[in-house]
Parts: C-alpha cells; structure tokens; sequence
C-alpha cells in the first residue's frame, strides 16, 4: 500500500515544527532570565543554549553516523518505504553497535 506522506509544506514546518522549539528554547527561556536577572543574563542564556544545541547535535552526528558508516555494514540496492517493517529492519541490521567502554556508557549512548 502507499505509505504516509512523511514531508511537510515549508509553511507548516517553520509554523508547526521547527517555529514553537525555537520560540521557547532559544526566545522564551533567554526573555525571561534577562527579564529577572538583566541583560547580562539573557545574553548569557542564550550562548549557552545555542552551545548546547551545537555540541548536543555534534554528539548525536558522531554517534549515528560510526554506528551507520563502516564499510563492512550491509547495504541495500532497492528504496523501502519510510517507517515500514523493512525500514526499521534494515536500520538494526545496518548498525555496527560498537561498545563505547561499559554497559553504563553504551546505554548513555543509545
């Protein structure tokens, strides 16, 4: 059968999708501690929030990308559709799942 349109119009993912995160994370969250602490406080929060947005996505690429990259990894000729069986099969198979020092650790990691 066909599969659910997994896309979006421009419109609704600025409107819908990415607009309310970036509102609150990186608009509300600085507003409101320069509104309590000052000025020095909203540019601060900011910095940090904006740091942590890049070195939280930095990890989240490295992590994804030596689990889904070796050259010993199967590989797939044919299209399957997204969030399908077949899908989410071929994700698990495609994983090298390297151990990262401990138990602890590998579950931090995913």
């Amino acid at each position: 059968g066909k599969s659910a349109n997994v896309y979006f119009r421009r419109a609704t993912f600025f409107t819908r999708v990415l607009g309310p995160y970036f509102v609150v994370r990186f608009v509300l969250f600085p507003l409101t501690a320069g509104f309590f602490m000052g000025r020095s406080a909203f540019f601060n929060s900011l910095i940090s929030l904006m740091l942590a947005e890049a070195l939280t996505n930095a990890h989240s690429f490295l992590n994804i990308v030596t689990n889904h990259a070796g050259h010993d990894l199967y590989r797939f000729e044919k299209h399957c559709a997204p969030r399908s069986s077949t899908f989410y099969m071929r994700a698990i198979i495609s994983s090298a799942n390297f151990r990262t020092g401990g138990d602890l650790n590998d579950f931090l990691h995913g």
